[in-house]
């Protein structure tokens, strides 16, 4: 009795330290994320659709440059840019001249803009007491065909469900150093303020500005991202996550 007691003791210690771990490679991932996308031009291509059907799938690709202007493009064509402090615009030149979008309009890119970056935040906060502390667990580890390798995150629970929790996929370049990962992909259930449930699927990138000569050039993306409807939501999405 008192060795199987021992046997429990040592796994359990085992997968907490197991569990530590992951959590602190993860959390050591999204610090380098955060920083990276806070000082170079941030691609997003995200993707919502709700659980109850209630809310039509919508899709864009959205920019940051820090400090500067936003971009949103979406399937239809539209294009709107916003600089830093002002407003939405409709807008081919990132802002430098357009037309004001009205006031519907305006909050559905908010709605785009806030999303796009939430799962940079935090692991987010849970609304189901029940099942404990959320628990961050690497769930797969694997190299592509080119050398790069990709790293997956589930931000869990202590007594989990068989329901959909979010994954945070971090991506690390053939050759690179055991840390230099970065946000590549999000996955997983994301509440708005209004309480409503939805399913964000975001990847993303950035570029960085090269000198050519004497000049820094950062291309801008030409990617679009696949045909869609957009939603229809004026609330301001919040950092809860399943």
């Amino acid at each position: 009795m008192r060795l199987v007691l021992l046997l429990l003791a040592l796994l359990a210690a085992l997968s907490l330290s197991g569990a530590e771990q992951s959590e602190a490679r993860f959390e050591k991932f999204m610090d380098r994320s955060r920083k990276i996308f806070e000082t170079n031009h941030m691609v997003v291509d995200l993707q919502l659709s709700s659980y109850d059907n209630k809310i039509p799938p919508a899709e864009c690709h959205y920019d940051r440059y820090p400090g500067k202007v936003e971009r949103i493009r979406l399937p239809d064509g539209g294009t709107f840019a916003r600089k830093q402090g002002g407003k939405w615009l409709e807008s081919e030149d990132w802002g430098e001249s357009g037309k004001p979008v009205k006031s519907a309009r305006s909050n559905q890119l908010n709605v785009f803009a806030g999303y796009a970056v939430i799962p940079l935040k935090s692991k987010g906060e849970s609304r189901d007491k029940s099942q404990g502390a959320t628990v961050v667990r690497l769930i797969d580890q694997h190299t592509e065909k080119e050398g790069d390798e990709e790293l997956v995150f589930e931000t869990g629970r202590e007594h989990q469900t068989n329901v959909n929790y979010p994954t945070y996929t971090f991506l690390r370049y053939k050759n690179a150093d055991p840390d230099d990962a970065v946000l590549y992909k999000f996955s997983g259930p994301i509440y708005s303020q209004g309480g409503t449930k939805v399913q964000l699927d975001a990847r993303y990138g950035y570029l960085v500005a090269v000198k050519m000569d004497v000049n820094v050039v950062t291309p801008p993306p030409t990617s679009s991202p696949q045909s869609s409807v957009a939603p229809s939501i004026s609330a301001s999405p919040s950092a809860k996550q399943h």
